[in-house]
Order: C-alpha cells, then sequence, then structure tokens
C-alpha cells in the first residue's frame, strides 16, 4: 500500500533542517513511509536503526529532527512514520531517536527545549530503563534494552 508522504522540508530551525506537517494530522494516522536502503554496519549522521544490526538510509526522512517530547514514532516493523499526537498544520514534525538507535554515530546536544530534555543524545543504551519506559521503541532497541538490564550493565546518568 503506498501511502502518501505529508511532510516537507522547509527553511532551518532549532539548528539545522527539519520537516513540518503539510496539515493537521490525528494520532495513528501514517505521516510518511519509511524506505531506503538497507545497510549493516555502523549507523551514520541520516541512518535509521531497523534491526540489531542492520541500518535505513531513509532519503525521504534525512532531516526528521529529535525531540525529547516527539510527535512521531518511527515504526520500523510496519515500515512508516505515524503520529503519536495530534499535530497541527505547519508543526515541526520530530521523533525520539533512541527509540530506533541503541547508539548513536553522531551523539549530540539536545537542543529540543522540553522541561524533559534529556541533554546529550547518544542512544538507548546509555538511557535507564525507567527513562525509555515512558517512550514507545522499536522492538530491536525492546530487545536489546532487555539483554542489557538482565546482564545488570552499568547505564550512565
Amino acid at each position: 500500500m503506498r501511502h502518501e508522504s505529508h511532510v516537507q522540508e522547509t527553511s532551518f530551525h532549532a539548528g539545522g533542517k527539519g520537516y513540518n506537517a503539510l496539515r493537521a494530522l490525528k494520532v495513528g494516522e501514517v505521516v510518511s513511509p519509511l524506505t531506503g536502503r538497507i545497510r549493516v554496519g555502523a549507523p551514520t549522521v541520516y541512518s535509521v536503526q531497523v534491526s540489531r544490526d542492520e541500518h535505513l538510509d531513509p532519503e525521504n526522512l534525512h532531516f526528521l529532527n529529535h525531540s525529547c517530547v516527539p510527535n512521531t514514532f518511527l515504526d520500523t516493523e510496519a515500515s512508516h512514520v505515524i503520529a503519536i499526537r495530534p499535530i497541527a498544520e505547519g508543526e515541526p514534525l520530530s521523533f525520539f531517536y533512541p527509540s530506533t538507535e541503541w547508539e548513536m554515530g553522531n551523539p549530540f546536544p539536545c537542543a529540543c527545549g522540553a522541561t524533559a530534555c534529556l541533554g546529550t543524545i547518544t542512544g538507548a543504551s546509555a538511557l535507564p530503563a525507567v527513562v525509555l519506559e515512558g517512550y514507545a521503541l522499536n522492538a530491536h532497541i525492546r530487545e536489546l534494552l532487555a539483554e542489557r538490564d538482565a546482564t545488570g550493565a552499568l547505564v550512565r546518568d
């Protein structure tokens, strides 16, 4: 099934390029397909981790920004981006990078401005389970988290 994308590249905001909603979106609505070339290896600044060892280069979403209070979720199993809360027309679109990334290829200081901002974004591996419980996570991140916590590995605060 082909899904129409409801994002457009916009001018610079929050320190870089981004996408804004072309129209209002409802919770659960598909915002965009998640497509691209799959590769194995280290993550890049634009890749999305879709399994333990695979990364997707989603050319249509290179500038989907991070937020600690996101309005979309990249569902790597269903291969689409969905709205996880109502999104107003023109609102910047964002997702929670650790929902797909175990370890970031390029960690960065978050500039989302949310009260609950996590600071430096390095991937799910560096976050306590109690923090991640508040987010939608992809299956590979949930599995890696369960394995990490079962081994008693230390987590950086």
